[in-house]
């Protein structure tokens, strides 16, 4: 029986660690993307003033995926940030998007992918280096999502 995935060859590896070697490390990413986050969480406190966020996991990590597997790279998905059952107008939405759009920006995510956009449920992602990515969603609920991406530990810099 084969492997389902074969190992990334060595060269396209040598060149994955190369990539998370010009990065920061997984612990200085996982504060920007917190912080990011919080930018994003903020500013709807300042459009919504009643709007109450909440943390309903805990977050998770891992092992990269190919082709950073042969590295020490690590990923972390943030704990998403939720306010349930809150009202978003669109113009309160067009504000949100702008201010996501402000805060990836910081982490050079910046390739934007809208999901969904119809009045009262929109979804849209900013995707950087590595898989990283600052993600936003309303449908009834406001969810505000982080992801590092794929980066070495300090101490395996």
């Amino acid at each position: 029986m084969t492997q389902p995935y074969e190992p990334t060859p060595p060269s396209v590896a040598a060149e994955a660690l190369a990539v998370l070697k010009s990065l920061p490390s997984i612990e200085d990413t996982q504060t920007q993307v917190a912080a990011a986050m919080n930018e994003i969480t903020d500013a709807a406190k300042q459009l919504i003033p009643s709007i109450v966020f909440e943390t309903l996991d805990e977050g998770d990590g891992g092992n990269c995926e190919r082709p950073y597997e042969q590295t020490d790279g690590k990923r972390y998905f943030l704990p998403d940030a939720v306010a349930r059952d809150v009202a978003v107008p669109e113009g309160v939405w067009q504000k949100l998007q702008q201010a996501a759009t402000e805060a990836a920006s910081k982490l050079d995510a910046t390739e934007v992918q809208v999901m969904k956009d119809q009045p009262g449920d929109h979804d849209i992602g900013f995707y950087g280096p590595t898989g990283l990515f600052i993600k936003v969603g309303y449908r009834g609920n406001l969810v505000v999502s982080g992801y590092t991406g794929c980066r070495l530990p300090r101490d395996a810099k």
